[in-house]
């Protein structure tokens, strides 16, 4: 029904085809316009995404008004605004599609109904909770007392695509420093 979310589950282990319909019969298929908001600043996130095509961003908006992006999704990848679907309060990010995108979206009922009876989907989500929360400490650390040309390389290194598929100023957010800052930095290398 769904290829693209059918591999990304049995790329982490075996599964039952029961299961999987279970799955499947749970996500719906939808479409994100270009710089479409999935959940607002302030909203409850109510759903989970699986990336069929496109990309998604997560950020906030700090003191000074400034967009900090903390995370992207890319193809055959899961996102939600972590803080908001998980505690059900008020999200201090938001979650746009930086492109087109087609997604795969469940409602959180449905996502921890999953959670509580198919050991895969689980374990699916506890890996993408423990991704999140090492890729999240690493940045930090990594990016701590870094200068802005190391931050570069890091992001060339572990997350090449983001260059090629995300706007100059997203990447910009995403690595604390200005747009112009990364303009001038990408020109020295």
């Amino acid at each position: 029904m769904y290829p693209e979310l059918e591999q990304y589950i049995k790329s982490h282990g075996k599964i039952g085809d029961k299961e999987l319909q279970a799955i499947f019969t749970a996500f719906r298929p939808i479409k994100a316009a270009r710089n479409e908001m999935l959940c607002s600043i302030g909203q409850v996130c109510k759903h989970f995404y699986f990336i069929k095509k496109g990309c998604l961003r997560l950020f906030e908006i700090d003191a000074k008004g400034n967009e900090v992006t903390g995370y992207f999704a890319l193809e055959d990848s899961i996102i939600s605004a972590n803080t908001s679907f998980i505690l059900q309060k008020p999200s201090r990010d938001s979650l746009v599609a930086l492109e087109p995108s087609e997604l795969l979206s469940i409602h959180r009922e449905d996502f921890y109904q999953l959670v509580h009876t198919i050991p895969l989907f689980a374990n699916i989500y506890h890996q993408f909770i423990e991704f999140a929360f090492i890729h999240s400490q690493m940045r930090i650390y990594s990016f701590l007392g870094m200068e802005g040309i190391d931050k570069l390389k890091w992001v060339m290194e572990h997350e090449p695509k983001l260059l090629t598929r995300v706007s100059s100023k997203a990447v910009a957010s995403y690595l604390g420093m200005t747009n112009s800052t990364l303009s001038k930095l990408r020109a020295k290398l």
